[in-house]
C-alpha cells in the first residue's frame, strides 16, 4: 500500500445601401474654439447623397473621431425658406462644441437632412436634443400661462470618459434605427425579442400592397407601456415607392406578472384565400425584478450569487470560447435516459438565454459546473432555487461560496510561504508585496486583517498531512470525465468508507478519473481541481450511480455484407455504458434484409439504410493509451486514409470514418490516437445471426493534446474479407 501526501493548492489557475447620386450643398470644414480650420472626417455627410447614405448604414447617430453625428430626416416646406423647416440642436451646457449644421435638400423629393456634428470638450455626460423651432408647444396641457417650447423631435444620451471617448447610452445604443442595422437585428433575434425591460417588434409592410400594422384589439394589459416607433425605412421613400417599409413598436415594462401583448399585419390587395387569418406577431411575457427584466418562452435567466452575501456575483466574462461557468440543461423523460441535452456558457451575471427547443411538455434539470480556472468561489448544489414561470421560461438562481485560494504570492500553490507574506504585510514590512491581495481575503469583506490571517491557518493546517492510497494502476493518458450526480459526495483517502473523508464533491463537479484497483469496479481514483481521492461509483443499492461518465461511444456504424441476400439479426450488448441513439431503431435488436452490396432493408418500417447507427452514453471504459500514435491535427486525415486502409475499410467506408471526424480532430495541435482491440469489443459486444463468416470492428479512441509526447508506436493488423462480412467503426474522444 503506497501512501501520498496532498500539498496541492486549493483550486487550479484554470451591406451598406447605395442611394441614387444628387448633387447638393456641403461643408467640409468647422472651427473651433481657437478658430483653426480642420477637416472633418470623410464619414460625415457633406451632401444629400451621403447623408441618405448615413441614415441607412447608422441610423440617425454615429461615434467616431471624437465627434457626434446625427442625421434627422425633414420635410421642406414649399420655397424651402430658412424661416420655414429646419431644426436645432439642443446640448447640455458646457459640455462642448456644435461644429455643423447643415440642411441638404433634392429638388425631386420633399424630403431633406438635418446634418449635426458635435464635439464633447470633457468627461460627463450630454444630452443632446433635435428640435423643431417652427413648432411651439406648451410644456403642459394644464399649464395655459406657460411660454411655448420648440416641439422635441428626439433625444440623444451619451457619456463621454476622462480621455473623451464616447459611448451612446440611450434605447438607440442597441435598438435599430436604419436598414443595415434591422436587417442585422432581427437576423440575430427574430421579430419579437427582449432586452433588458423592452419588448421589441420588428415589423415590415408594402404599402402598395396595402399592408397595415396595428396592435391586436385583445391586447389588454397594464405591465407593458407603448414606449416609441423606431423607423428603420430607407430615408426619402417617396422616391423608393417600391421599397419596404421597415418599423419596430417598442414597449417597456412597467409591472411584475404575466403579459402577453400581440401585433397584427392584414393587407387590403392581397389577402391569402387558403388563410383568412392575418399575421400576427406575439410576445408572451414573464415580467421580472420590479419590472426590471422580461423573458419570453424558451428563455432562462441565470443570476449567480454569493452564499453569504445575497448578492450576485461580479462576474463578466468576453471570452467566446473559454468560459469560466457552464450551464448544463439535461432532460429526463422517465427511461433512465437523458434526452436533448444542452451545455451553454455563461458571458454575465445574470445570463439570459434562449433555447428554441424548451417543451412545455418535457421536465428540465438544471446544474451549474465551473471550470478549474475559476477561483474563490465553489457551487453549492443544495442551494439551487428553479421556477419555471408561466410562458415557458425559466428563473435559475445558483448559490456560490466564496472559497479564497490563499496563493497571495501568486505562483500557483498555497502554503506557508503565503501566510508568511500576509503575516509580513500586516507587519507593514517594507518588501511584502501582496500580488493577489483577495486570495487572502478569506473573510470576504474585502479587507485583510488578523481574522484573515488566523482563517489562512486554519485552512493550511486541513491540507497538509492528508496521505491518499495511490492506484494499482494509474491512468495517465485518457482518463475519462465524469460529473458528480449526488450532493455532497464523499472523497475519500483510500477506496474504502473505513478511510478518512478528504474532502466532499459538490453535485455537478467535473472531475477526472486517474486510477482504479484492480479487481474493485466500484471505486475510482479521482482528481477534482488539484486534490485527488476516492470516490464510490455507485451508492449502497450498488445500482444508483454517483457519477456520470461524460465520454461518448460516438456513431458506430454497421454493415452487413451478405454473399447473397440475407435475414439478418443484430445484437449489441453493452456492459460499461447506456445506449442512446440509434437508427433505425433498435428494438431489443435489428432486424433486416441485408444484401451483397451493403444496402439494409430494415424489417420493421420498410425503410432503406447503408449501415445500422447506434451510440452510447456515460462510457465507463478505460480505453488503452499504453501504445498509439501522436499525431499532428494538420496530418490527421493523411494518417487516417493510410491507417484504415491498412486495416481494411473499403474507400467509402474510410471515407464516412473520415468525414465524421477529421473536423473534431484536425484542428488540435495534436492527437493522441490508439485503435482499441478486446478493451472495446468486450464492453460492447455483437452477437449477429447468422453468424459472419468475418469481422472487422475498428474503434478509435483520442485526446487532443497541446504538446507532442513519445509513445510506443501500436502495431495493427490487416483484415481479409471471406464469406459473410461485418465491419464497424466508431470512436471516442477523451477531453
Amino acid at each position: 500500500m503506497k501512501l501520498k501526501k496532498l500539498t496541492a493548492a486549493f483550486i487550479a489557475a484554470a451591406t451598406a445601401i447605395t442611394p441614387l447620386s444628387f448633387n447638393a450643398p456641403s461643408s467640409t470644414a468647422f472651427a473651433d474654439d481657437s478658430s483653426t480650420i480642420a477637416a472633418l472626417p470623410e464619414w460625415i455627410p457633406s451632401d444629400f447623397d451621403s447623408a441618405s447614405e448615413f441614415r441607412n448604414t447608422y441610423g440617425a447617430t454615429h461615434i467616431d473621431n471624437g465627434l457626434i453625428c446625427i442625421v434627422c430626416p425633414d420635410r421642406a416646406r414649399k420655397g424651402r425658406s430658412e424661416d420655414t423647416y429646419g431644426f436645432e440642436l439642443r446640448a447640455t451646457e458646457n459640455m462642448g462644441q456644435e461644429l455643423k449644421h447643415e440642411i441638404y435638400t433634392y429638388e425631386y423629393t420633399e424630403t431633406c437632412f438635418d446634418v449635426f456634428v458635435y464635439k464633447p470638450k470633457k468627461q460627463g455626460n450630454i444630452d443632446l436634443t433635435v428640435v423643431d423651432p417652427h413648432d411651439q408647444v406648451k410644456p403642459s396641457d394644464n399649464d395655459t400661462d406657460s411660454e411655448t417650447e420648440p416641439s422635441e423631435i428626439a433625444e440623444y444620451n451619451f457619456a463621454v470618459d476622462q480621455n473623451l471617448n464616447i459611448t451612446e447610452t440611450d434605447i438607440f445604443s442597441w435598438l435599430p434605427d436604419s436598414m443595415t442595422e434591422y436587417s442585422a437585428y432581427t437576423k440575430k433575434n427574430g421579430e419579437v425579442s427582449v432586452k433588458d425591460n423592452y419588448v421589441v417588434f420588428c415589423t415590415m409592410k408594402i404599402e402598395q400592397f396595402g399592408d397595415r400594422w396595428e396592435p391586436d384589439s385583445n391586447n389588454k394589459n397594464d405591465k407593458l407601456k407603448y414606449l416609441l416607433t423606431s423607423d428603420c425605412t430607407m430615408p426619402a421613400f417617396d422616391l423608393y415607392c417600391d421599397a419596404p417599409i421597415e418599423q419596430i413598436y417598442v414597449y417597456q415594462a412597467v409591472e411584475d406578472g404575466h403579459a402577453k401583448l400581440s401585433w397584427t399585419r392584414t393587407s387590403t390587395v392581397r389577402p391569402d384565400p387558403n388563410d383568412p387569418n392575418p399575421y400576427t406577431l406575439t410576445a408572451d411575457c414573464a415580467i421580472l425584478d420590479n419590472a426590471k427584466t422580461v423573458l419570453l418562452p424558451g428563455q432562462v435567466k441565470v443570476t449567480l450569487t454569493d452564499s453569504d452575501t445575497n448578492e450576485p456575483i461580479v462576474y463578466q466574462n468576453d471570452s467566446d470560447t473559454d468560459f469560466s461557468y457552464m450551464l448544463f440543461r439535461e432532460c429526463d423523460p422517465g427511461d433512465g435516459y437523458v434526452e436533448n441535452p444542452a451545455v451553454t456558457g455563461l458571458k454575465t451575471n445574470p445570463s439570459i438565454i434562449r433555447y428554441a427547443d424548451l417543451s412545455e411538455d418535457r421536465e428540465y434539470t438544471f446544474h451549474l459546473e465551473q471550470s478549474s480556472s475559476v477561483k474563490d468561489y465553489s457551487v453549492l448544489k443544495d442551494e439551487t432555487n428553479v421556477v419555471r414561470n408561466d410562458n415557458n421560461s425559466y428563473e435559475l438562481v445558483f448559490k456560490l461560496k466564496y472559497t479564497p485560494t490563499g496563493d497571495i504570492n501568486d505562483d500557483g500553490e498555497f502554503n506557508i510561504a503565503d501566510a508568511l507574506l500576509l503575516k509580513k504585510w500586516l507587519l507593514a514590512a517594507p518588501d511584502a508585496e501582496l500580488k493577489n491581495w483577495k486570495a487572502a481575503d478569506f473573510c470576504n469583506d474585502d479587507i485583510l486583517d488578523a481574522f484573515d490571517l488566523c482563517l489562512m491557518k486554519s485552512a493550511l493546517i486541513q491540507m497538509i498531512d492528508v496521505p491518499y492510497i495511490e492506484p494499482d494502476t494509474a491512468i495517465e493518458f485518457g482518463g475519462p470525465h465524469l460529473t458528480v450526480l449526488e450532493d455532497y459526495l464523499p472523497c475519500y483517502s483510500g477506496p474504502d468508507k473505513s478511510y478518512s473523508t478528504i474532502m466532499t464533491l459538490p453535485k455537478g463537479a467535473f472531475i477526472r478519473e486517474q486510477g482504479y484497483q484492480k479487481d474493485n469496479d466500484k471505486w475510482i481514483f479521482i482528481q477534482y481541481h488539484d486534490q485527488y481521492g476516492w470516490i464510490r461509483l455507485f451508492k449502497e443499492d450498488n445500482l444508483t450511480p454517483t457519477a456520470w461518465y461524460e465520454e461518448v461511444a460516438a456513431k458506430p456504424v454497421i454493415y452487413l455484407y451478405p454473399e447473397k441476400e440475407t435475414d439478418v439479426h443484430v445484437e449489441l450488448e453493452l456492459t460499461e455504458a447506456e445506449l442512446s441513439s440509434t437508427y433505425p431503431k433498435y428494438n431489443n435488436g435489428w432486424d433486416v434484409t441485408a444484401y451483397p452490396d451493403g444496402t439494409l432493408l430494415n424489417k420493421a418500417d420498410g425503410s432503406h439504410h447503408r449501415y445500422l447507427f447506434w451510440d452510447a452514453v456515460n462510457c465507463r471504459t478505460i480505453f488503452d493509451f499504453n501504445k498509439g500514435y501522436c499525431i499532428a491535427g494538420s496530418d490527421t486525415e493523411s494518417f487516417l486514409r493510410e491507417k484504415l486502409t491498412y486495416m481494411g475499410l473499403t474507400e467509402e467506408e474510410m471515407n464516412e470514418f473520415i468525414v465524421y471526424w477529421l473536423p473534431l480532430m484536425e484542428h488540435n495541435k495534436y492527437n493522441l490516437i490508439s485503435f482499441q482491440g478486446d478493451v472495446y469489443t468486450d464492453s460492447a459486444k455483437l452477437n449477429i445471426t447468422p453468424t459472419p463468416d468475418s469481422m472487422l470492428r475498428v474503434f478509435m479512441a483520442y485526446t487532443p493534446l497541446e504538446e507532442a509526447i513519445d509513445i510506443e508506436p501500436q502495431q495493427l493488423e490487416t483484415f481479409e474479407r471471406n464469406g459473410f462480412t461485418v465491419v464497424e467503426w466508431g470512436g471516442c474522444v477523451i477531453q
